[in-house]
Order: structure tokens, then sequence, then C-alpha cells
């Protein structure tokens, strides 16, 4: 939160500076009103500058509040931009730091309480959850806490841990809801097992080429206590969660395998993004 309140001070300080220097007159003379409510029109390379500016900050700051569920008043937002721009801020730059740093405190203390309630509530259903798939039928846990459930045994060609391998995924959290897909993307996934989460470097190496495996990773050998947003229509990752995958091994690279199905590593860039935040 200091960094989204260090940034927002810096980030006006840019945008107030260099906006400063475009045509002065389009800025005198307009009430706060009109400026916010009515659209401008562009007509010159450094309205256009000055516009590109001002938008960058605008989702910059959106993204920001969003990422930290902070839903300010409008209003009295772009009041505080357009007022202090024209120098006729309604606070002291005293008043405006004071203000802040309550104001960062207030959101780091509701942040670590909703971190606490996600956390516990996770622990929670992963336990439930993994207690529950251990008494399925062929489901074997390794010492590290891995459960696992073979769908396919595959060949005798099994991964080692400093292979890359080229697999198909879908991964689920304990609810049934998808938060990644390599079928959904239309394309399979390849990456070096070493440089991805630990329930996967141990479980894909029980199966052969050709073979499936169902993988229940507690959150010690998943992503821990981080979290990431869902993306698209998927869910998100939320701190210590169990996570469900179902992987087919469909090859080792190197091996004389179908190049075929193979992606490129720029292909599955946003893959790796997802699994290899682990490393």
């Amino acid at each position: 939160m200091k960094s989204l309140i260090k940034m927002t001070l810096v980030s006006s300080a840019i945008v107030l500076a260099l906006v400063g220097c475009d045509d002065k007159k389009n800025t005198t003379d307009n009430t706060d009103n009109n400026a916010v409510n009515s659209k401008v029109t562009i007509s010159t390379d450094a309205q256009k500058e000055a516009y590109a500016l001002g938008s960058s900050f605008a989702s910059y700051m959106t993204t920001n509040l969003e990422q930290n569920e902070i839903s300010p008043d409008k209003e009295y937002l772009i009041s505080g931009f357009n007022e202090t721009f024209r120098g006729n801020s309604q606070l002291s730059k005293d008043e405006v730091k004071d203000v802040l740093e309550a104001f960062g405190k207030r959101i780091q203390e509701e942040a670590k309480a909703r971190f606490d309630k996600e956390k516990g509530e996770n622990t929670a259903a992963g336990d439930k959850f993994r207690e529950e798939f251990a008494k399925e039928k062929d489901v074997k846990q390794t010492k590290s806490g891995l459960l696992y459930q073979i769908i396919k045994e595959g060949s005798d060609r099994h991964p080692k841990a400093d292979d890359t391998v080229i697999v198909h995924y879908t991964g689920t959290l304990t609810d049934g809801r998808k938060f990644d897909s390599s079928y959904d993307r239309g394309e399979t996934a390849t990456f070096p097992l070493n440089a991805v989460i630990k329930g996967w470097t141990e479980g894909i190496q029980l199966i052969g080429v050709g073979g499936k495996i169902k993988l229940v990773v507690p959150p010690d050998l998943a992503y821990g206590d981080q979290s990431f947003p869902g993306q698209d229509d998927k869910a998100g990752i939320q701190p210590a969660s169990t996570l469900v995958f179902e992987v087919e091994l469909l090859g080792i690279d190197g091996d004389n395998n179908d190049k075929t199905e193979q992606s490129t590593p720029d292909q599955n860039k946003d893959k790796n993004k997802n699994n290899d935040n682990a490393k």
C-alpha cells in the first residue's frame, strides 16, 4: 500500500508538470464541473500527448485501486486532482500527507484481515478435500504430502527433474472452479520440470510418456501464501490454496516425439508465468 501512495504522489507530480507545459490557455477559465463532465477536442500533438499522460495515469490509478479493493468517491478524487492542478487545493500539503498516511495504514489493516480470513478458509477447505481424496481408489501419498492418482501409467520413459516436458493439463480449485487449462488455450505447454511448483516437479515423474495423472497439491508444494488474480473467465488463486491438476505427459523435449504437438516457449509464456510463479 505504501508503494501505491508513493507512486500516486510521484505520478501526480509528473503528470501535472508535463500537462502544465501544454497550451495553458486550454486549461484556464474552465469550471471544475465543465472539466469533469465535458469532452475536450484533441487537435494538436501536444494535446494528444497531454491527454495520453492523463489517460495513462487514470489507468494506473484504476488498476491499483481495484487490486487493493479500494473504491474512492470518484467525484472527490477528480475534484482533488483538478483543484490542486489549478492551485486551489482545499487541503494543505501537510494535511494531504497526514490523510494519506492514515489511509495507507487503514488499507494495510484491512488487507491483512482479508488475507487472514482467506488463508483460514482455504486451509480448512484444503485439509478437508485432501482427507476425502485420500480415501478414493488407488490414491497414494508421497512423503512430501503430495496426493496422486495414476489414471494411465504411460510408457517406461519417465522424465527426470531436469527434463523439459510437453503436457496438456487442467488446474482447478477444491471447489471445482478452473484457474488454468492448456486445453482451453488449444495448445500444449512446454517447460522445464524443475522450474515449476514442487508438486508438479515430483508428480510428473511418477508417470511415463503417454500417461495421465491426477495431482492434489497442498499449499506448501504449490504457491503457499501467494495469490494470483484470475484471468479471463478463470478463477484466481488465493493464499493457502490446495490445487488439483489432471495432467497428460505427451512427451519429453529432446526425445523423438511428434514435434507438431509441441508449442514454443513464446507460445507458452502465459502458462509459464502462471506455473512458474512459485520458482
